[in-house]
């Protein structure tokens, strides 16, 4: 493996913006060699979006913002290893810090990822009442102006007001708080606060609630308020159309948006990858959504020894998108729609795979075969022709592509502190999950699947947990009714038919504040052995059986409480 230092074409630490166009100048040089490593010497290199190259990107489960500049283009190289050694990539924003598309064998190592400035802020709870809350931010670490009775951010490439809500830390915790929510201020929905922000002194913003409403039971004095006023539109690593990429030895502060998202790409290592706190800011906030989410991903997925904390959405996503059926045009051809906003424009699949037709009602397979054709109409609708005629294709049904299933191993990482839940499961592939420590606000597992809202598909056979810790989970009930939790959404269950064919349960340690272990639905086999309960006064305890099941076929327990 031929080994080029970033050096030799002027790439150097320091802050200039001239960095990113020699990489990019690089890259290019390079793009057709095989079997190369690149080198990256020890120090601090800033990357920014100034003479980025620009992409046409679809990004699932981001925001739509779809001209992104884009630092590390990687598109098509193969057998190519980015490596670093106590080096730190500096990102400013708007940009992208690495794409891997159409990329074969690919390995990137031993760098730390943050942004000059974040796209969140956060200010400290001086005071609260029903209606009144007055925040201390720091002017210098998050710029901000109170403007007509609303308060914007300024960002490197402009100034943002606070659109997307906020969300309670406890300070002493470092986590969301007990029975916590997300709060918004003046957005144009029922839920969201009605309010007026202005100046009460140094670094000092006082929020007055003008409706009917009050701040939550839960806002205390001293707690942290993340600010959320920058879309999800730049993850860390996007992976689309690659194979066998692997991620290890990385520390990410902060990106805006998820650290790793992946679509159509097979056999994905991620190993001591560490989404974490910056050590020095003491942020209480990472990326602003998921650790790890995978759409439509094939082979094997192997996620180890990583600490996964303080993100604003799940550590891990696992799921394909389901398609709705918007008109019939023969036994062979439909036009299918992208109906949830975050995934539109993600092309389904190629001709020669498999894709199964599902009743919306029951989310069951009425049946499946190859296409032919697959052609993006807009980024809404997509044709597809099938090689053979079906008899059950109906408009409002759903088609799901078949063909990626990955197996999972999910080993010896720490999840804790997130906004929301813990592994979202969702693939008929083989799913091990062992060795983990999970300390999430909500459901520690959740394996759902929903084919009439966030169109995340699909079916699981078999998922194992074995050997994990869960430690005081689902402390808020709206993410989660359980540690571990089957919902799927499906309307209607057919007789002796289920969803989720296969959880098994075992040598685990539960550390419960309450009797919540496990709620289910529309399980065919639900097997709980051989674990450990053990009793905890962390928060007071939220009323709930060990066991919540509902259309379970088979469940087996040597646990009776």
């Amino acid at each position: 493996m031929r080994q080029i230092y970033v050096k030799e074409f002027g790439i150097m630490p320091g802050d200039e913006k001239e960095t990113t166009l020699k990489l990019r100048k690089m890259l290019q040089e390079i793009q057709k060699e095989e079997k190369l490593e690149i080198r990256f010497e020890k120090g601090i290199y800033h990357f920014y979006p100034d003479y980025a190259g620009e992409k046409l990107l679809y990004i699932s489960n981001h925001d739509e913002d779809t001209i992104k500049k884009v630092a590390f283009d990687l598109s098509g190289m193969k057998q190519v290893k980015i490596s670093g050694t106590d080096t730190q990539f500096l990102f400013h924003t708007d940009i992208l810090p690495f794409h891997i598309d159409r990329c074969r064998e690919i390995c990137i190592e031993g760098i730390t990822i943050d942004y000059a400035r974040t796209g969140y802020s956060e200010g400290k709870i001086v005071e609260v009442t029903d209606k009144k809350m007055l925040l201390e931010i720091n002017r210098e670490e998050y710029p901000y102006q109170v403007i007509h009775g609303n308060i914007f951010f300024e960002e490197e490439n402009g100034i943002d007001e606070l659109y997307c809500g906020c969300l309670e830390m406890d300070a002493k915790r470092c986590a969301p708080v007990w029975r916590g929510q997300d709060i918004s201020f003046n957005r144009p929905y029922q839920s969201s606060y009605g309010a007026f922000f202005q100046e009460a002194g140094e670094n000092l913003v006082e929020i007055s609630l003008t409706g009917g409403q009050k701040f939550p039971e839960t806002s205390k004095s001293g707690n942290i308020l993340i600010l959320r006023h920058h879309w999800r539109t730049h993850p860390c690593f996007y992976l689309t159309d690659s194979a066998d990429v692997t991620l290890r030895h990385i520390t990410i502060y902060h990106c805006t948006g998820m650290a790793v998202i992946s679509q159509f790409t097979n056999n994905i290592t991620i190993e001591q990858v560490d989404i974490r706190r910056h050590p020095v800011k003491k942020r209480m906030f990472t990326a602003t959504a998921d650790g790890f989410h995978f759409v439509y991903a094939g082979g094997k997925i192997q996620i180890k020894d990583c600490l996964v904390e303080n993100q604003l959405d799940d550590p891990v996503n696992i799921h394909g998108i389901y398609g709705r059926i918007h008109k019939v045009l023969n036994k062979k051809e439909v036009i299918v729609e992208l109906v949830e906003g975050m995934q539109k424009g993600v092309k389904l699949g190629q001709p020669g795979e498999l894709f199964g037709i599902i009743d919306n009602r029951t989310m069951l397979e009425k049946e499946r075969a190859e296409v032919c054709e697959v052609t993006m109409l807009n980024k809404d609708f997509q044709y597809i022709a099938f090689r053979d005629e079906m008899e059950s294709l109906t408009q409002g049904f759903v088609v799901e592509n078949k063909s990626y299933a990955p197996d999972v191993l999910i080993e010896g990482c720490t999840f804790r502190n997130n906004r929301a839940r813990g592994l979202l499961l969702t693939t008929a592939g083989q799913v091990i999950v062992r060795k983990n420590r999970f300390e999430t606000p909500g459901a520690a597992i959740l394996i759902e699947g929903d084919s009439n809202y966030w169109f995340e598909s699909g079916a699981t056979k078999y998922i194992l947990l074995e050997e994990n810790e869960f430690i005081n989970c689902a402390y808020v009930p709206q993410w989660g009714s359980a540690p571990i939790q089957v919902s799927p959404s499906a309307g209607i269950w057919e007789e002796g038919q289920r969803y989720h064919q296969y959880l098994e349960v075992r040598k685990n340690l539960f550390r419960c504040f309450d009797n919540r272990l496990v709620y289910a639905v529309n399980l065919e086999t639900l097997i709980f052995q051989d674990n450990k309960i053990e009793k905890t006064d962390q928060f007071p305890p939220i009323a709930g059986e060990a066991f919540k099941l509902d259309g379970v076929l088979k469940f087996q327990t040597d646990y009776y409480g």
